[in-house]
């Protein structure tokens, strides 16, 4: 399966339409409760259905409810389970940054990029423009969130931060 083949939306749809406990999780996520969401989806891999979408969703929440250690864990989890799995490589390279660890965040964010199963690279080009921005390094950071509004026209998060950048370029006079 080909990048381009692959649908995160349509896997969350099959997930949930044959698991109750995931498609609780989903609700859960949905209504802005991460705790209950975690929860739920923690259940649905307890029940037998271990899978890198289950522990991408877990590792999600985790995040959201405050305990990003552990969202990093899961992610290595789903990661072993599908080393294809762009969604877990991206939001390792988040959560790593999340937690001060800057310098292990890039390898799974370029790893994101490559993988055949992830269909949001603008947010992997995100996740790098926030890395090159941790590391002082301007220009690729503005390239990176360039990228990203490229691939997802319209995008607004990363039209924001290529604007933040140019303008700061231009306030600091940094040339490109």
């Amino acid at each position: 399966m080909t990048q381009t083949e692959f649908s995160l939306d349509a896997a969350i749809q099959e997930t949930a339409e044959r698991n109750p406990i995931f498609q609780e999780g989903l609700d859960w996520q949905q209504t802005g409760h991460p705790d209950e969401a975690a929860r739920a989806f923690k259940r649905a891999i307890d029940a037998g259905e271990e899978s890198a979408l289950l522990w991408s969703f877990y590792a999600w929440a985790l995040s959201e409810a405050g305990d990003p250690h552990a969202a990093i864990a899961a992610c290595r989890k789903a990661i072993a389970l599908d080393p294809e799995w762009g969604v877990a490589w991206n939001d390792l390279g988040e959560y790593l940054m999340e937690t001060g660890r800057i310098e292990e965040a890039l390898f799974p964010i370029r790893r994101a990029l490559r993988s055949r199963h992830f269909d949001r690279p603008h947010l992997a080009q995100m996740n790098l423009a926030r890395y090159y921005l941790h590391t002082g390094s301007l220009v690729r950071a503005r390239r990176a969130a360039e990228e990203a509004a490229r691939l997802a026209p319209g995008f607004r998060p990363a039209q924001d931060l290529s604007r933040w950048i140019r303008e700061r370029q231009e306030e600091w006079g940094l040339k490109d």
